[in-house]
């Protein structure tokens, strides 16, 4: 993330996906995790973690 001027960007593998107003990064920082999580695929022998 970085922020400046009353927006923030959001990075994804040194590449820049969104570009929010700064009172919505963390919102939109979370919702962007949660997205990147759901694609992940499991760790063969690891138990999943579920967040609610």
């Amino acid at each position: 993330v970085a922020s400046g001027n009353g927006k923030g960007q959001i990075f994804v593998k040194g590449e820049v996906i969104k570009t929010v107003p700064e009172h919505q990064i963390v919102e939109t920082l979370i919702e962007e995790a949660m997205r990147i999580a759901e694609d992940m695929e499991p760790v063969p022998g690891s138990s999943p973690v579920v967040l609610s």
